[in-house]
């Protein structure tokens, strides 16, 4: 059985390494794009698990810089995004662990990853505008 979660991480870091063969930094930007993309899918999720009041979360709140846009994004990053850094870390990046997913899924399915990429990035817009209209 494959699994989808290690099959978009194997499109994702072999397609990065396709189209851009001489940047040394892949780890980072890989682990950086594809922790953002699950970020906003968990948004997604929580976003319309919140409007139709099937569980009520409150806000994570921080107030540190003057004004709110920093705040909010430091909020959002820290709610969102820390948790699946934590996570893609650990079972991609950890002692070199996306090795063993490159072997192990050699020719992932074409365009995988910005099949996925693109699909959440559209919810969470297609989302982001209908909850502002809903509410």
């Amino acid at each position: 059985m494959r699994n989808v979660y290690y099959l978009i991480w194997a499109d994702s870091i072999l397609s990065f390494k396709k189209y851009h063969p001489k940047r040394r930094d892949w780890k980072i930007t890989v682990f950086l794009y594809n922790t953002w993309i699950n970020a906003l899918g968990f948004w997604t999720i929580l976003l319309w698990v919140k409007y139709f009041n099937v569980l009520n979360i409150p806000q994570f709140q921080i107030d540190i810089f003057p004004g709110t846009l920093i705040d909010s994004f430091i909020a959002f990053t820290m709610e969102f995004a820390l948790p699946f850094a934590v996570l893609n870390y650990f079972l991609i990046f950890h002692k070199n662990r996306y090795k063993v997913i490159i072997q192990k899924y050699p020719s992932p399915p074409e365009k995988l990853a910005f099949i996925y990429s693109a699909s959440v990035a559209l919810a969470a817009f297609i989302s982001a505008v209908l909850y502002g209209v809903l509410t």
